[in-house]
């Protein structure tokens, strides 16, 4: 994987291009219906992985800059995805994707996830290679 430039300062651009890569689904309606097809795999897609990464495994705060975040303008506009994701998984502890996407704050979930994607992908995305 190649890093914009820009990136230089961060100390895991990995997380940043991963945090792009969940972004950018959220975003996409095409990729999230996928979230409800059978998986012969088990839980491996679906709404389980993105809450993992946004709730469990990364604090996306102050902590953040400099690591996986630029400054906290970033760190803003992730924490209105993370509480927008937190407010239907309140009404769902069972984190089943069809509820998700079903559900009257799922817009806003989007929408978050859409600004957010925009003020991140500014500053570069990563290249597979």
């Amino acid at each position: 994987m190649r890093y914009p430039s820009a990136w230089t300062s961060l100390r895991y651009p990995w997380v940043r291009a991963e945090l792009l890569g969940y972004l950018d689904e959220l975003c996409d309606p095409a990729e999230t219906a996928k979230w409800l097809e059978p998986d012969p795999l088990g839980p491996i897609i679906g709404i389980d992985p993105t809450f993992h990464f946004f709730l469990d495994d990364h604090d996306f705060d102050a902590g953040d800059i400099g690591y996986s975040l630029f400054d906290e303008e970033e760190v803003a506009v992730i924490t209105k995805v993370k509480d927008a994701l937190e407010a239907i998984h309140v009404t769902n502890k069972s984190g089943e994707s069809r509820y998700f996407l079903n559900h009257p704050l799922w817009p806003s979930v989007v929408k978050a996830a859409e600004t957010a994607h925009s003020l991140l992908s500014a500053k570069g995305v990563a290249i597979i290679e």
